[in-house]
């Protein structure tokens, strides 16, 4: 593990670009897959100049391919392949691409992921022809390239960039390095500056058009959900209530959609906009004549739109907060009534239980009543031989108390004895 630690911090060390040069560089976006396109068509090439390490899983590795070095880069979401050719004169150096060394066949078939393809011209300096001291760029050879729009001293005036932020008929993006007094070492450091611009500032438009799109539904949304509030407040009828609702939860699941399918595109977009920061700001730009510099170019495009996806992230909380609060609110009133209702259902069962039990008090009483009638006229029929016919009416008089209490007696004992059965139930 310790070696492993110790090989990340030297990996990917910065390039070293001798004058004049051209470096040829490509980006493959590989959407969250684990494609290894890239990979294969650097292997390819290798396998020309070094067959034996063919295969190699190294996430980062660099070979010299005939005049070329080759610099293959594996990271998260991306890997790139960088080419660099050294030259011995300018001339006809608007006509080099060192990709050209890859199978062109393989490029074409990946073509739709390989969002940055750019040139890099690296060209010595002189007075005469590009005017780097008298801040114009008037070499015909050179605007051959491009017709430069930013430019800038870089380094305390020791080289200067020029580029146009665009594409030509291939669909490269293109970068002059103009050098006066940069060693190798440092000019390939401005190389990578400017490579690394180039490929954040594209990875971090990525989520741009899903936030326009994403920004256009929030508006209607935004509407409804004032429209259900208004409608929350002026009704307390529970099915409404509920149908309300049921609308806010489908409003709460479309905006957990869009930020589960977005908040990390905008978390790494904004990431990869601070990476271009860093970078333009180790250029240390200085003004070149009339031209924009880099860092205005990457301020005034490229800001508004990481502006665009960080409001578009920050509108997705503030609706989804808004749906809870609501929603928290709308269920708190429908518990109320519940239990309301339940209260009175409650209320309406203890009267009616009130009710049956006076009725069974009643009916206890009457059967008592039924039953000592019917246990005196059986004992009338008993005392019938025994007690003198004088004196039965008053024998049957006294014994109505007794009989009576021995069957109310024996009533309760006996609905005492059923209520101790149905507690016993209960609690198995």
């Amino acid at each position: 593990m310790q070696s492993n630690l110790y090989h990340e911090t030297h990996a990917r060390p910065y390039l070293t670009v001798g004058t004049p040069s051209v470096v040829g560089h490509v980006l493959f976006w590989k959407g969250g897959t684990h494609s290894k396109t890239l990979w294969h068509i650097a292997q390819s090439l290798i396998a020309q100049y070094y067959p034996i390490l063919t295969g190699t899983t190294a996430p980062f590795f660099e070979y010299e391919c005939a005049s070329h070095r080759l610099r293959f880069e594996q990271h998260t979401e991306f890997d790139t392949l960088t080419l660099t050719q050294p030259l011995r004169t300018i001339h006809g150096i608007d006509q080099v691409n060192p990709l050209d060394l890859l199978d062109p066949t393989q490029l074409q078939a990946c073509s739709q992921d390989l969002l940055v393809k750019t040139l890099v011209y690296v060209v010595p300096d002189a007075i005469s022809s590009i005017g780097i001291d008298s801040g114009t760029f008037e070499h015909p050879q050179l605007q051959a390239i491009m017709d430069p729009k930013y430019g800038a001293y870089v380094l305390e005036k020791r080289a200067a960039v020029f580029t146009d932020f665009d594409l030509d008929t291939k669909g490269f993006s293109r970068f002059v390095i103009a050098n006066q007094s940069l060693n190798d070492s440092t000019v390939g450091r401005v190389v990578t500056r400017l490579l690394e611009i180039e490929n954040y500032r594209i990875m971090a438009l990525i989520p741009l058009e899903a936030a326009r799109a994403v920004s256009r539904s929030l508006a209607g949304m935004d509407a409804h959900l004032a429209q259900l509030l208004n409608q929350l407040t002026q009704t307390s009828d529970e099915p409404v209530q509920r149908e309300l609702l049921a609308q806010l939860l489908e409003i709460a699941k479309n905006i957990e959609h869009h930020r589960n399918q977005l908040s990390a595109r905008f978390n790494a977009s904004q990431a990869y906009y601070d990476l271009v920061q860093f970078s333009y700001g180790k250029l240390y730009e200085e003004n070149f004549g009339t031209l924009q510099r880099l860092q205005t170019f990457i301020e005034r495009r490229l800001g508004p739109a990481i502006r665009t996806c960080t409001s578009v992230k920050l509108r997705l909380e503030d609706i989804s907060q808004r749906v809870d609060r609501i929603a928290e609110l709308l269920q708190t009133e429908i518990n109320l009534q519940i239990q309301v209702q339940n209260t009175a259902m409650l209320s309406g069962m203890h009267q009616s239980t009130r009710m049956q039990l006076k009725m069974q008090k009643t009916v206890e009483s009457i059967s008592i009543v039924a039953l000592t009638y019917y246990a005196l006229g059986v004992l009338g029929y008993l005392f019938a031989g025994i007690v003198p016919s004088e004196y039965k009416t008053m024998v049957m008089t006294i014994l109505v108390i007794p009989v009576a209490g021995l069957i109310w007696h024996m009533q309760r004992k006996l609905i005492h004895q059923l209520h101790e059965s149905d507690d016993k139930d209960t609690l198995s």
